[in-house]
């Protein structure tokens, strides 16, 4: 299956009227880049976290205002159903399942758009571009990055990746933990400074036992992580629904379908605090560093632990460092044990009083 991706520079102010057309000629995958650095509200609303001292050149790139749209093209009937080089079925769980066009189809829709264009496009010349890609080539090619991983005494393996033989005799010697991942479309592979410091914190800190609170879950690695290092129990709340799906298949990649971890999908900072229990012994939390400084405000993360429990958290950038720290002085129910750098980022360990 090929998937062609179209380009058409547009004028701003015409926006709706170009989307409206593509919608009316059939088009369902549409895209709109405005060219614009997005606002201080837009970046509170997206998991990211930018320097205030990036330098110009590691700012994302300006572009000029653009619209792409994307067709599946399938160039013989059949094709959508198996690969035409080697007669295999196609494994399609990350396909977007839109219409599948001819190349003949395809051909008229843009001949239509081309005619129709003077109509929407604010004077803005039809200039259409075009990348071709088979889906085939993309699908998987994220794999190549996320091979198996050792941490301290924890061997983070990827689910389509063998246990390597030089891990096996220390695994069936019980000196090294297993945990299998796919990450999906979550954060969370544990190649991440953010993830490694909380995974060196759950080896130097946990003992076993604990009641755990794994806040933003993402994949479910440091859910995983904390099981594996003996908790008794866990709670994984997250926000983003593309989560749902993966921490649910990494628990049962794992083999944990007894009830030892839940998952709440919830916002743990605004919804009722009883709905996500209370009295853990252990809560983590790898996010952005403004999120953390409000569940180190009274009423918030210290309304859940359980007293002298630990509360380990990360996902904060350097240049915030203080600020989480004076968060947590702030409040008198934590007392700060801990805060330790990998990289750019910073981990900062809290123990509740």
């Amino acid at each position: 299956m090929q998937w062609h991706k179209y380009t058409l520079t547009i004028d701003p102010s015409c926006e709706e009227a170009v989307t409206g057309l593509l919608y009316s000629l059939g088009i369902e995958g549409v895209e709109i880049e405005d060219g614009l650095f997005p606002t201080e509200e837009e970046l509170g609303n997206m998991f990211v976290d930018l320097s205030p001292e990036l330098a110009p050149d590691e700012l994302p790139p300006i572009t000029k205002p653009a619209v792409h749209f994307y067709l599946r093209i399938a160039k013989k009937d059949g094709e959508d159903a198996a690969d035409a080089q080697t007669g295999d079925a196609v494994d399609d769980s990350y396909t977007i399942h839109d219409k599948a066009w001819t190349e003949a189809e395809a051909a008229a829709l843009l001949r239509d758009l081309e005619k129709a264009w003077p109509s929407v496009s604010g004077g803005v010349p039809f200039d259409l571009s075009c990348e071709i890609s088979r889906e085939e080539d993309w699908r998987d090619n994220w794999k190549q990055y996320f091979q198996p991983l050792l941490a301290n005494d924890l061997l983070i393996l990827p689910c389509w990746e063998e246990i390597p033989e030089e891990y096996a005799a220390d695994i069936a010697a019980g000196r090294l933990k297993t945990i299998r991942l796919d990450p999906g479309t979550a954060f969370g592979s544990g190649t991440h400074e953010s993830t490694r410091l909380i995974l060196d914190a759950l080896k130097k800190w946990q003992k076993g036992g604990e009641k755990v609170l794994d806040i933003g879950c993402g994949s479910g690695i440091l859910s995983l992580a904390a099981l594996a290092y003996g908790a008794e129990s866990v709670l994984a709340t997250e926000l983003d629904p593309a989560c749902e799906t993966v921490i649910q298949e990494n628990i049962e990649l794992n083999d944990l379908k007894n009830g030892k971890i839940r998952l709440i999908m919830g916002n743990i900072l605004s919804e009722d605090k009883s709905r996500f229990g209370s009295g853990y012994d252990l809560i983590l939390c790898n996010i952005l560093a403004p999120v953390i400084c409000a569940l180190a405000e009274p009423g918030q993360a210290d309304a859940l632990a359980a007293p002298g429990a630990l509360f380990i958290t990360s996902g904060i950038y350097k240049e915030h460092r203080e600020t989480v720290e004076r968060s947590f002085r702030n409040n008198p129910s934590w007392k700060l044990v801990e805060t330790t750098e990998l990289g750019e980022w910073v981990s900062v360990a809290a123990r509740r009083v």
